[in-house]
């Protein structure tokens, strides 16, 4: 199960990498300190971040703090989950271990690329640890089933020499290194707050009721309108490849290159006077249309709510009255016209459907709170004040991240 959008997926897609942060063992029996200092955060950004990544944040200060909120939450939440004992858990304590030694063997292979791992040593792992591969394998129901048959001596194979090559680099001490210490941290910073997000996401049913649904309903039921619409598009994106192809069977690169923005909209607003002089609108998105989904069917899309279409198109399609057509509406397919035909509301919080949207919606409002609530309460520190001068623009070529 993943953790939620809003929060933790947020940071998975910044530190597509990696992220990192120091941790410091209290001597007390409390809660384990985490400080970010602003050589930390550098680190974070210059090394672990992917260079469009870096140009966004150096130019929006908003981006800045974004990062430094998301890695609190993240260490925020592995700290409680330790805490609250995760780590007595096999399957927890299994998946950190093996993060951890992930973060060290690839460390390892970038400070030694042509590095070899001879079969002896492989064998000699699984001769000291004979448990170890397939403990790893029962607590990963994924790779159960790929480790079938002869894909399964191969995998094993693979599992002997990142093991080994992760104890080469604790004996070379490159488990004390700044940015590999730092990896370490953040991966066992994920598998335990993604452990801990588990749990709250399975006891989340009992976090709203039955009169949370309807109070919800009752303070925003128009959310739950739904329309049906008809729409003409003119597209400013290239042509699917096999429409782009001559009768004569020419290279695709010879396809007509798709109209301009100026060029579509032109086109739209033509379209548009035809609507307005009477031509029936169903005929002329099939005449018309661009959107291969709905030009058939005379541009029609059946019933549906907020959130399921493009903001700009959704935007435009609830405010119109029934019968009432638009002005075109750019959005990142092209120029749209459409025409409102229907609008119906749900009538109480009794349908399924409006009940599921509810809840999952309070759901997720309330594991949001609690994460708030989490990070506030922790002794995670995270400097603000960092260096945010891209790599790129110290000398060091983007090729090498």
């Amino acid at each position: 199960m993943k953790l939620p959008a809003k929060v933790i997926v947020a940071i998975l897609v910044v530190f597509a990498v990696a992220s990192g942060a120091l941790w410091n063992q209290s001597c007390s029996s409390g809660p384990k300190a985490v400080k970010l200092t602003a050589h930390d955060m550098e680190l974070v950004f210059q090394e672990m971040l992917p260079p469009a990544k870096q140009q966004e944040i150096a130019a929006s200060p908003d981006e800045r703090k974004k990062l430094v909120a998301e890695l609190k939450k993240l260490l925020a939440l592995a700290q409680v989950a330790e805490q609250e004992g995760y780590l007595q858990k096999p399957e927890v304590a299994t998946q950190v271990a093996f993060q951890s030694d992930m973060a060290l063997y690839r460390a390892y292979r970038k400070s030694n690329p042509d590095v070899k791992v001879a079969d002896e040593e492989i064998n000699a792992y699984h001769t000291a640890h004979p448990k170890d591969f397939e403990d790893f394998v029962q607590g990963n129901p994924r790779l159960q089933q790929q480790a079938q048959g002869a894909q399964r001596d191969e995998i094993k194979k693979q599992y002997g020499e990142f093991k080994v090559l992760a104890e080469r680099a604790r004996k070379d001490k490159i488990d004390q290194q700044d940015l590999t210490r730092i990896q370490v941290l953040i991966d066992r910073s994920q598998a335990l707050a993604q452990a801990y997000m588990t749990d709250l996401q399975k006891n989340s049913e009992k976090l709203v009721s039955d009169g949370d649904v309807e109070q919800y309903f009752s303070d925003h039921s128009s959310e739950f309108d739904e329309v049906r619409v008809r729409h003409i598009l003119i597209s400013t994106q290239p042509k699917p490849a096999d429409e782009g192809e001559s009768e004569g069977g020419k290279d695709k690169k010879d396809a007509p290159k798709p109209p301009t923005k100026e060029e579509a909209k032109k086109k739209a607003q033509a379209v548009l006077e035809r609507v307005r002089k009477g031509e029936d609108f169903a005929r002329l998105a099939n005449e018309t249309s661009d959107d291969p989904g709905s030009k058939d069917k005379g541009g029609e899309y059946d019933f549906f709510a907020k959130g399921s279409m493009v903001p700009e198109f959704e935007e435009v399609a609830f405010k119109l009255k029934p019968g009432e057509v638009s002005e075109p509406v750019e959005t990142p397919f092209g120029y749209h016209i459409i025409k409102l035909e229907d609008r119906r509301s749900a009538t109480s919080a009794s349908d399924p459907k409006v009940r599921q949207q509810i809840t999952d919606k309070l759901k997720q409002e309330k594991l949001d709170a609690r994460i708030e609530e989490i990070t506030a309460a922790s002794t995670v520190e995270v400097a603000e004040d960092f260096d945010t001068t891209p790599k790129a623009a110290q000398g060091a070529p983007l090729s090498d991240h």
